[in-house]
């Protein structure tokens, strides 16, 4: 959505390829303080190279961060599918430079890297390796990326009070068929997946005519997009209708059920509110899977989940599953061990209906997932193997030829064909295509 993409990927500055020293790197800055330098280099000569890629990237990543806020605190969450104005503190590295990615701040090689030397310095922080050491050529190579794609950039002084898009949806009422619409219809899934993110937080934080304008363009947007929403991004719809008619609120309650009699959306409407425990669990194993000392701390988080039910329920199914097998491929390190007997018992209920259910109408917008199988990562990749193999998933029936390809390219074992087709999925999503 032209709204939405402020600007072209930033592809770095071009750095020397004979950089033997921290030094070396000093003249590219357009960033950091003397100081700040003096700190760096200080640490690395001294062999602190732990120290010195770490005070690196806190600087890097803060650079990143306030970039990606001047878009607006609201649009964070709205993309992120928050609704606490206070959960921006609690918004992961991961998730942050995902979003610079998204929005062109960065590019897919520059968020390849940042993620991995995020794992680089979680890994090397973790309990279980402190006699351990990063070695001179990693800790020169992590700050040159840090130089090449942020401090080597001088800042553009670029600032916006918030994204357009979202003013607009709750001031200016929007015709079928009109551009914007339009557009929107044809732009990435990912945008479309934002668009109800953030109409249904605007339903929560408007009020008066504002919030009149929200409903009629829910009427609007909704509708021209539904055909196109995967179910995990259509039963926060049917969650706020549930939660309005808990609440006694008849005008929420009456705008939001016009809009699912428009696209015969009751299907997505739960019987209870067990699925957003489910959910909310489920995410914060997933936090946990990317945060410090995850190994150790993902077991715990697992068995929560389990302890939550013998059953998934249909609406937190996408959610659930999405983390289990995030979890159960694990990173480029390997995965959490205790944690596994957890992730299996709850894999070893599901049956063939809901695995068909997750591939056929959760797989392809399943962000997580793909991206792990686009790290080309012999362990993930080993992991993902043994996954369809144990549940021999290549025997259940695919609507998307796609993804069948990409199951039995996996049960063949396939590394370079699961990468491929993973790839291109992931990047549809994206809409680098």
């Amino acid at each position: 959505m032209n709204e939405v993409t402020i600007w072209n990927y930033n592809t770095g500055v071009a750095l020397p390829k004979n950089i033997n020293d921290v030094k070396d790197l000093i003249p590219y800055n357009q960033r950091l303080i003397k100081r700040e330098l003096m700190t760096i280099s200080k640490a690395f000569d001294n062999e602190l190279y732990d120290m010195s890629i770490e005070y690196t990237w806190r600087r890097t990543f803060n650079i990143i961060k306030e970039k990606v806020l001047t878009f607006g605190e609201e649009f964070v969450l709205d993309m992120l599918g928050r609704t606490d104005s206070d959960a921006i503190e609690s918004v992961s590295e991961n998730e942050i430079i995902r979003l610079a990615t998204d929005l062109g701040i960065i590019n897919e090689t520059a968020k390849m890297r940042f993620l991995h030397m995020i794992e680089i310095i979680t890994h090397y922080s973790s309990r279980g390796v402190s006699e351990e050491e990063i070695d001179r050529l990693d800790a020169l190579k992590n700050i040159q990326i840090c130089m090449q794609y942020v401090l080597g950039i001088e800042d553009d002084g670029f600032q916006i009070s918030f994204n357009n898009f979202r003013e607009r949806l709750k001031l200016e009422k929007f015709e079928d068929g009109s551009d914007l619409v339009e557009t929107l219809a044809i732009s990435p899934y990912f945008y479309k997946r934002t668009t109800v993110r953030t109409l249904l937080n605007l339903m929560k934080t408007t009020k008066g005519a504002e919030l009149d304008t929200v409903f009629e363009n829910m009427l609007v947007f909704i509708p021209r997009i539904w055909d196109d929403l995967l179910s995990d991004d259509r039963y926060p719809i049917g969650f706020a209708y549930s939660e309005a008619v808990s609440e006694g609120n008849l005008f929420i309650v009456r705008a939001l059920k016009t809009v699912l009699l428009k696209v015969q959306g009751f299907d997505y409407v739960p019987e209870d509110l067990r699925s957003r425990s489910f959910i909310e669990v489920a995410k914060k194993l997933l936090d946990i899977h990317y945060g410090f000392d995850n190994f150790h701390k993902e077991p715990a988080a697992a068995k929560l989940l389990l302890q939550l039910g013998t059953t998934i329920p249909g609406p937190a199914l996408g959610t659930c599953l999405s983390v289990i097998i995030a979890c159960k491929l694990g990173n480029r390190y390997g995965v959490s061990n205790d944690a596994q007997q957890y992730l299996n018992k709850m894999l070893n209920k599901l049956s063939t209906v809901k695995w068909e259910s997750y591939f056929n109408t959760v797989f392809q917008g399943d962000e997580t997932v793909l991206y792990k199988l686009n790290e080309k990562s012999s362990k993930i990749f080993s992991e993902w193997i043994k996954l369809v193999n144990q549940y021999d998933l290549h025997e259940i029936n695919f609507k998307n030829n796609q993804v069948k390809r990409l199951v039995e390219a996996s049960k063949a074992g396939n590394t370079t064909k699961i990468y491929e087709i993973a790839k291109d999925l992931y990047q549809k999503l994206r809409g680098k295509q």
